[in-house]
């Protein structure tokens, strides 16, 4: 069960938007789970869902100012995690750390949790909900905004960046670092083409002179778009925030946006070569630039799927940047989440999940 960010879904009926998911990992086993921010439609506030599919243990919080747990709550798990990756309206940056800790009542139904951060600790209330309870409704990616209200932390970048820096230099030395690499830098879409012997270094564009992004083209030895979507998406462990295959215009192209970067698969407008282009997220917010060889459905595609699913998100980061989609006038495009290639995505993301604790990490509140 995966949500993206703009999905509407119902929890006990009741139905949320999702406007922001962290993805964290326990350092104890190094195994994953999910927390969704969400917005009531109805205006009623906000809560927090937790999504352990390994252990299928699911959770609705809401932040609290108490700071001990209730009477007749147990601490049930403890643990320290990393967030691997994060997207949408969430206070936290990858590779930033929490101390949580979990508590259950005597009937094992409600659970109250407190997170330490680098910035101080946060506390959250609420209960246990049966999978049968959190359904999908539809996507509705443009109703993302800039949400005001709600209780988020006020952690910034930088407090962060040097509570990390620290934390590794002064306690457990600089030595550890190239051994933390794969968690605080997970495998990108980027160095998998460049490293890999399946792909060619074709050319670069380079994006607008004010910000000079770029992105860099690859030939792919695999046969066709379909095995090598699915050899990218396998080796970031099916880490996407949205991916679908085109199906107008005659077009096959596939679309993979995660929370760092974007990437298009597609054939060549001469029909000899499988192509993909991936850059960062702020070269394809900021350029207008065409598609390398490709086709003019290939290049509308590119720009519509973008449009529609990662610039509201992307309005905000990167505000003191220029917008390449300043003239653009084109449709949304109709996503479908339970798209085969969002279905593969999950099966990826779950098999690389190993058996973590039955508690499942005990986080509930986010940030």
């Amino acid at each position: 069960m995966k949500f993206a960010v703009g999905d509407i879904i119902t929890v006990e009926e009741s139905e949320y938007r999702i406007i922001g998911r962290i993805t964290f990992m326990n350092q104890a086993d190094n195994c994953y789970w999910d927390e969704y921010r969400m917005r009531s439609t109805s205006g009623q506030g906000e809560a927090w869902l937790s999504i352990d599919e390994t252990f299928k243990e699911y959770s609705i919080s809401w932040m609290t100012n108490i700071s001990t747990e209730p009477y007749g709550f147990n601490l049930v798990d403890s643990g320290r995690a990393v967030v691997v990756s994060r997207m949408g309206d969430v206070d936290v940056d990858s590779g930033e750390y929490v101390n949580f800790f979990e508590y259950e009542d005597s009937t094992e139904e409600k659970i109250f949790s407190k997170e330490v951060w680098c910035d101080g600790p946060e506390y959250s209330q609420g209960y246990y909900l049966d999978e049968d309870e959190i359904l999908f409704q539809r996507s509705e990616p443009h109703s993302i905004g800039n949400f005001s209200g709600g209780t988020v932390s006020k952690k910034v970048g930088g407090a962060i960046a040097v509570c990390i820096i620290l934390a590794i230099v002064l306690v457990v030395g600089i030595p550890l670092v190239s051994l933390l690499a794969g968690v605080l830098f997970p495998t990108s879409i980027e160095s998998h083409l460049n490293d890999s012997s399946s792909y060619t270094f074709e050319t670069s564009i380079t994006g607008s002179d004010q910000e000079q992004d770029k992105a860099n083209v690859y030939s792919s030895g695999f046969a066709n778009v379909d095995a090598t979507a699915k050899d990218i998406i396998k080796a970031i462990d099916g880490k996407t925030s949205y991916v679908q295959q085109n199906t107008e215009d005659s077009d096959n192209s596939i679309a993979i946006l995660t929370d760092n970067e974007y990437c298009l698969i597609y054939q060549s407008q001469d029909n000899e070569q499988i192509l993909v282009q991936v850059s960062g997220r702020k070269y394809a917010y900021s350029t207008d630039n065409e598609i390398y060889h490709g086709t003019t459905h290939t290049r509308r595609y590119y720009r519509r799927f973008y449009r529609t699913l990662g610039y509201t998100s992307d309005t905000s980061r990167y505000s003191g940047t220029t917008s390449g989609y300043s003239s653009y006038s084109d449709s949304d495009i109709s996503y479908d989440s339970g798209n085969s290639y969002h279905t593969y995505s999950n099966s990826i993301r779950q098999s690389s999940v190993r058996t973590r604790r039955s508690s499942g990490g005990g986080i509930s509140s986010g940030k």
